[in-house]
């Protein structure tokens, strides 16, 4: 649960310092602390190819240990660059213990390949490759790239860098534009919130908008993915080798040799297009 530019609460009972979480109860709702690092400036450079002109640096601190008791103030203000920028959220993000998420990169096109390689080479371990309230952003314009062709540019650049999805929400109690739902992930970890912030930071995870799977990991020298039961209807599992697809198979269960240069990732569509995406899997060096 993240707000912007305050660490989140549930009481102000709820925290403890140098935990990342603000509740991690052995049973119910394990809430992480986190924070949206969100920035607004009047411009960037380089500038975005919208007539709008809009910049916007928003990047999600996860399971934090530090808990500032008021807004926190910072950004940065000296420089328009948006490398700049974004390396003094990850900078924040840092000093805050959290795990650092490049949040709708692509909102008001923003991002590019090269920046979000030099992104992750500084320390940024999650980019969101969907988020449900900004789908049209997610999947590029024909002359913008979509952010799965940059997340596979990053990644064929050698850096470490996992895909989240994520429902942006803004409205819980009553109606709003921004409901609950929707995107989300599920990690392999104990039921624990260090080992939970543990499983982001090292991409032991999948990130869905709908698929449930049973597995999604790297097996010796495959990557196995298998559908879950309870994700009925009809699925289609489609590896990608190094940003270009190289298989795909009906499921439940399929598999593909990692290769020996570069990366294996997979994402599995349900019929009524809901997905999943499994994070690239690579051989271990020797």
């Amino acid at each position: 649960m993240t707000d912007h530019n305050r660490v989140s609460e549930l009481t102000p009972q709820s925290s403890t310092l140098g935990a990342p979480a603000v509740r991690g109860p052995a049973q119910g709702l394990i809430v992480l602390a986190g924070i949206e690092l969100t920035h607004n400036p009047g411009s960037c450079w380089p500038a975005p190819p919208t007539p709008s002109g809009k910049c916007r640096i928003h990047v999600n601190a996860l399971g934090v240990t530090a808990r500032p008791i008021d807004r926190l103030e910072w950004a940065e203000r000296r420089s328009t660059a948006r490398l700049d920028q974004y390396t003094r959220a990850l900078q924040t993000a840092g000093e805050l213990g959290g795990v650092a998420q490049l949040n709708h990169p692509q909102w008001h096109w923003g991002m590019s390949a090269e920046l979000l390689t030099e992104l992750a080479r500084r320390g940024a371990r999650l980019v969101e490759i969907a988020n449900v309230q900004f789908a049209s952003w997610n999947a590029g314009d024909g002359v913008a790239p979509s952010m799965e062709a940059l997340w596979d540019a990053a990644l064929a650049s050698g850096v470490d860098l996992w895909a989240v999805a994520s429902d942006d929400a803004h409205s819980y109690d009553v109606a709003g534009p921004y409901p609950a739902g929707g995107g989300w992930v599920m990690v392999q970890a104990e039921r624990e919130p260090a080992s939970i912030v543990a499983a982001l930071a090292a991409g032991r995870f999948y990130a869905s908008t709908g698929v449930s799977l049973a597995r999604a990991e790297q097996d010796g020298a495959d990557l196995v993915v298998e559908i879950s039961p309870q994700s009925e209807g009809r699925h289609r599992i489609a590896f990608y080798e190094n940003g270009a697809q190289v298989a795909e198979a009906d499921g439940p269960v399929a598999r593909r040799a990692v290769p020996a240069r570069g990366y294996v990732r997979a994402v599995v569509t349900r019929h009524d297009g809901a997905k999943a995406w499994v994070q690239p899997a690579r051989r271990a060096p020797r």
